[in-house]
């Protein structure tokens, strides 16, 4: 319903590698990244490795 839609802005919570690890994951996470001015990530502890 999402697609080719933007948004003001995203927020995608608890971006962990826990969270984040399927490559379904990450197709999802490319997809939620739909931000024109401000996209928010959150995470708690350890950063996840697709910050890098």
């Amino acid at each position: 319903m999402a697609k080719g839609l933007e948004f003001e802005e995203v927020i995608i919570p608890q971006m962990t590698d826990k969270n984040f690890n399927s490559e379904i994951d990450r197709s999802m996470l490319y997809v939620a990244n739909k931000a024109m001015h401000r996209l928010t990530l959150t995470y708690c502890g350890e950063k996840s490795k697709l910050f890098y």
